[in-house]
């Protein structure tokens, strides 16, 4: 499996619409975006602000899953108005084969740069829980609400670290072979 990965630009808004679905798992029912429009600032204008950062991947010449920050004042992963509010989604056949980790990863070594943390809101049976433990994601006690869907969520926080010498040099060949990948 050939897994690349690319910045989601503004010409693009239309995988991150497209990943919407999955990330606020409406691919579990029979819903869509249309039937909740406040999802709509998730995806709306993406690129056209600001501080919209995000990635993809692409495995076998498809879209996998994908990750974007946007600073978002109604957001329900809003903690304040410097941080921005992450989304992600992996296609379910996609899942569970590190595809989401490496999404991430170069997510948050990009937003480290414009943004000290990041916010997110997550249901609170989601195995991306893990995931986001794994890369220093903490709950953010009394955040949980009643979702839409009729089960509880909550809020998470990272506090994003600058990388040591060492680290910050192999990300730097990392960062350099991204862009590459970029580049038209």
């Amino acid at each position: 499996m050939n897994i690349e990965l690319y910045f989601l630009r503004s010409s693009e808004h239309f995988i991150v619409k497209d990943l919407l679905h999955y990330a606020a798992r409406l691919d579990e029912s029979d819903e869509t975006l249309e039937d909740h429009p406040h999802l709509e600032q998730y995806h709306r204008n993406y690129g056209n602000y600001n501080g919209d950062i995000g990635v993809y991947a692409f495995v076998d010449n498809k879209v996998a899953g994908g990750a974007w920050v946007r600073m978002l004042l109604n957001g329900f992963g809003h903690v304040d108005t410097k941080t921005p509010e992450l989304a992600f989604a992996v296609l379910p056949e996609y899942r569970n084969q590190g595809i989401g980790t490496k999404i991430m990863e170069q997510l948050m070594h990009e937003v480290v740069k414009s943004y000290p943390q990041l916010s997110l809101s997550v249901r609170e049976n989601n195995p991306a829980i893990n995931l986001y433990k794994r890369l220093g994601f903490t709950k953010i006690e009394g955040s949980e609400e009643t979702n839409t869907a009729g089960s509880i969520s909550f809020k998470m926080i990272s506090t994003l670290e600058e990388q040591t010498e060492e680290a910050s040099a192999l990300a730097k060949l990392e960062e350099e072979r991204f862009r590459k990948s970029y580049s038209f």
